[in-house]
């Protein structure tokens, strides 16, 4: 199996595994039904595991999504932070999303003013998906820290030895101190709606971050507050048909800011599912499993449940060809990145401060 933890994503990816690592339990169709939302990713399959949910979705929930800057966003990102407006909609709950700034500076060795920079594009990007902004708070480490999530940091950091630190997040001691301190400030992050609030909270993230909720909630009980769950996605495939899409790979996925022509480059270019020939796939069909174009329309672009059962039986069967898939694909995708980009410059970032 590939590692994974909070830094490094790297070879295959072993989801049962990760489970069993991890300490997860398996998502279900109670949980998902208790969710009660139509988003893509939660009822395609693309959240698999979670954390309490069974005990947390019974009563009042905050939840918790941070960002750890990037130059740029793509649209994996943008699809789990929609995951959570739609949680937000659907049972009126707290919101807060942190900008994890100084991690990225201690961890990544990113520039000072860079990094805050990026944080603020990030934030128009995730903001433009239609958060309510009397239920969500947002926090830049660097500039806005909340007493109170300094405070729950100290209190968090008195309670984890080193060891565990190393232990849980692999470092080795040429890391800079700062980068031990961190997790007591991804522990506040989880647990500042708890502290203020008195309700669990919620994390939604990707597995390789589920290491700060597993310090999170071994140490919860022991300042008096409640253990928070966590919902976890997968990796959403890339355009190049890796498992991952990355920040660090402009070919493997969609941005906020391509223009339509690179839009329609990289469709064109994406990995396809498709037989060498157009003799072999009108015979034997092609495999959207692997196919980038359907897999984008899957997970982010299609909210047409049968739209999207008719394009895969078509595909399947042959009938539907390649170009002809990107094509559709190539077009929902402009449409999308249009109105994002409409919703995006109306946003007032500071409707949302903490």
């Amino acid at each position: 199996m590939g590692k994974v933890d909070p830094y490094e994503v790297s070879g295959d990816i072993d989801y049962e595994k990760l489970i069993k690592q991890f300490g997860v339990s398996k998502m279900t169709p109670g949980i998902l039904n208790k969710l009660g939302t139509k988003n893509l990713l939660l009822k395609r399959g693309a959240f698999y595991a979670h954390r309490d949910l069974n005990k947390i979705l019974k009563g009042k929930f905050a939840i918790v999504s941070g960002r750890g800057p990037s130059a740029k966003m793509h649209i994996a990102h943008l699809a789990m932070f929609k995951a959570v407006v739609d949680l937000q909609k659907k049972h009126g709950c707290f919101v807060f999303i942190p900008f994890s700034d100084d991690e990225k500076i201690l961890v990544k060795g990113t520039d000072y003013v860079k990094t805050q920079e990026m944080a603020i594009e990030n934030a128009k990007d995730i903001l433009a998906l239609g958060f309510d902004p009397r239920k969500t708070k947002i926090m830049f480490d660097l500039k806005h820290m909340n007493q109170d999530v300094y405070n729950l940091a100290i209190n968090a950091s008195s309670k984890i030895t080193l060891s565990t630190v190393k232990a849980v997040m692999g470092f080795k001691d040429s890391k800079n101190i700062g980068s031990f301190f961190y997790p007591a400030i991804q522990i506040a992050h989880i647990l500042y709606p708890t502290f203020k609030r008195k309700i669990p909270t919620v994390m939604i993230t990707a597995i390789d971050q589920d290491p700060f909720v597993r310090l999170a909630r071994d140490v919860a009980g022991r300042m008096g507050l409640k253990k928070p769950g966590a919902l976890t996605i997968k990796f959403l495939p890339g355009l190049s048909g890796g498992a991952k899409m990355s920040s660090s790979d402009p070919s493997s996925a969609l941005y906020t800011d391509d223009s339509d022509a690179e839009i329609e480059r990289k469709i064109k270019r994406a990995f396809s599912g498709g037989r060498e020939t157009l003799a072999e796939h009108r015979k034997y069909g092609g495999n959207p499993d692997i196919d980038a174009s359907f897999q984008y329309l899957k997970f982010f672009l299609e909210e047409d449940d049968k739209k999207l059962a008719e394009i895969e039986k078509r595909y399947k069967s042959g009938d539907l060809m390649t170009g002809e898939l990107k094509k559709y694909t190539i077009s929902k995708a402009k449409k999308f990145f249009v109105q994002h980009r409409k919703n995006r410059s109306k946003i007032k970032i500071e409707k949302y401060l903490i």
